[in-house]
């Protein structure tokens, strides 16, 4: 089907960049490019950090790497160790490289679009590596369903339109991911090599994000099940390697090593409590039922995924690949499952096992149009069979569906809040009693718009201290609009002022979840018959001007 085998890899991640930078615009000014999601909760500090970081790498160069630079850089109060850099200096260096393309955010601190390609570009390199270690393995029938699942997944194409960890999480999770596919699941153990080249990625997956620490623990499981006493040089080689390029590649880590690898590590369980919506409830992060990561897995996975897990599960039995793939998917999942685990934000902890069901579901598609045997597998002839004209066509109308029956659901500015079928979508979810949104990312450019301006506005929930600081600096819209934003004090009854209600339902207190028929609603977001945000009047018409 596809005469060139390697530019298929490279058409489908200029595809996934396309299409995650399509929807960045968070409320520019005058701007042709279409509304995407609003400011969300964390992008103002990876930007910000993200930029400092950059700066600093291009103030100092190689340098920054000395003992004396790196005190002047990260053990000052203006550097935040709450996450690793290199996520943050992807985002950096996206904002840095191409500010000056993005026109209408002159006015604010940063650029947010440009910091959000930063994003869009880890995306593409995902699908790249996914689609061309499809291909290599499987052949070009599983490469294309690998990229299809995976730029079709809504959450995931959400997370590459903002400025998040996330995104460069994934990318560094499937680097780090397909080395081990590939040598750890032959009959003999790893190389030196090997394992060396595979301890470089995991120590840079641990430069990204503390998700990085479940990885040595599946390669252990994985590699005493495999090899036995022999998979002990390999690991001592993996682990080692990847603990010296973590430490050597984070600075902040030397300033005091063992109090600052401590300080890292506690940080992920210590921590401010975050509130999770979940069936009608709100729970703590550390209350939340075991079951929470395996029913919002199920609940956002579009039905195209569902399918391909499904085909997939009973055709022919898993080879050694597909069982490792298993494994970085329900690794993860059991230790969120585990009580006192805190876990909230829907999946986006948990959402490096999108790479790997997504190539799952991609293995179920590959075996039931084409009927590739699951093991022994040569991918040229797996792209040359011969196959009868009914089943061509069945072929080019499974592909056409694959292709096209994505496209709503991902091409829309809150992509990242959307549920799947077996939630019924975001209307069952709703009735279900599913959290609406946890990213605030229905405060978009057309939102904004309909507020009058000059209005104060008071907003609840307020997330974190920045949020509403973070709102009027770095989107130009609020500013043209010369907006104020104030957090609601729920101590007084009445202001002079418009109400901002976030439905981050966990956060959102009853009494203003449930309005009384006769409100006024100036404006609101809605998606599926849910609603994301929303802005009332209650109050005079003279009030609702700044004094």
């Amino acid at each position: 089907m596809f005469r060139s085998s390697a530019f298929l890899s490279g058409l489908a991640a200029v595809i996934a960049f396309v299409l995650a930078a399509a929807l960045i615009n968070h409320g520019l000014i005058d701007s042709s490019l279409p509304v995407g999601p609003g400011l969300t909760l964390d992008e103002s500090f990876n930007i910000d950090q993200g930029v400092y970081l950059v700066d600093a790498l291009e103030q100092h160069g190689p340098l920054l790497f000395t003992p004396t630079v790196a005190r002047e850089v990260f053990g000052i109060p203006r550097y935040l160790p709450d996450h690793p850099p290199v996520g943050r200096v992807v985002l950096g260096i996206a904002h840095q490289m191409t500010s000056w393309l993005i026109p209408g955010s002159e006015s604010t601190a940063y650029n947010v679009p440009a910091a959000r390609l930063g994003s869009c570009f880890a995306l593409a390199i995902t699908v790249l590596l996914i689609t061309e270690f499809a291909r290599r393995r499987y052949g070009n029938a599983t490469a294309v369903c690998a990229a299809i699942m995976l730029i079709g997944m809504p959450n995931v194409m959400g997370h590459a339109r903002i400025a998040s960890l996330e995104s460069v999480t994934n990318l560094a999770w499937v680097a780090a991911m397909i080395p081990l596919l590939s040598w750890w699941t032959k009959p003999a153990p790893p190389t030196t090599r090997h394992a060396i080249i595979s301890g470089v990625l995991w120590g840079l997956l641990l430069l990204t994000k503390v998700q990085a620490i479940f990885l040595p623990v599946i390669v252990f499981l994985w590699s005493i099940w495999q090899f036995r006493w022999q998979a002990i040089r390999p690991l001592a080689i993996f682990g080692a390697t990847g603990a010296i390029v973590f430490f050597a590649g984070w600075p902040w880590l030397w300033l005091d090593p063992v109090n600052h690898v401590l300080k890292y590590l506690g940080r992920t369980t210590d921590r401010q409590t975050l509130y999770c919506w979940y069936f009608g409830q709100r729970y703590a992060d550390k209350a939340v039922p075991w079951h929470f990561p395996v029913v919002m897995t199920l609940f956002t996975l579009p039905a195209w995924t569902i399918i391909g897990l499904l085909i997939r599960s009973v055709k022919s039995r898993f080879d050694s690949v597909e069982q490792l793939l298993g494994l970085l998917v329900l690794f993860p999942i059991a230790v969120f499952a585990v009580p006192s685990v805190p876990v909230y934000d829907g999946t986006r902890l948990f959402l490096i096992i999108m790479p790997p069901l997504a190539l799952l579901a991609a293995r179920g598609f590959a075996l039931t149009l084409f009927r590739q045997r699951s093991e022994g597998l040569n991918p040229q002839v797996a792209s040359q069979q011969v196959t009868s004209g009914p089943r061509r066509l069945g072929q080019l109308i499974v592909w056409v569906l694959l292709i096209v029956a994505p496209l709503p659901w991902i091409m829309q500015p809150l992509a990242i809040s959307q549920y799947g079928p077996l939630a019924g979508g975001n209307r069952g979810a709703a009735w279900l009693g599913m959290e609406a949104s946890y990213w605030s990312d229905a405060l978009k450019s057309d939102f904004w718009k309909q507020i009058p301006e000059d209005s104060v506005i008071f907003v609840a929930p307020v997330s974190h201290q920045f949020q509403l600081s973070g709102l009027e600096t770095l989107v130009p819209v609020v500013q043209q609009r010369r907006l104020q934003l104030r957090a609601w004090d729920y101590s007084t009854d009445q202001k002079a002022g418009l109400l901002l209600l976030i439905h981050r339902l966990a956060d959102l207190r009853p009494e203003l979840a449930e309005l009384p028929p006769d409100t006024t609603v100036i404006t609101e977001v809605q998606h599926s018959g849910v609603v994301y945000a929303q802005v009332i009047g209650t109050f005079p018409e003279s009030q609702l001007q700044r004094n």
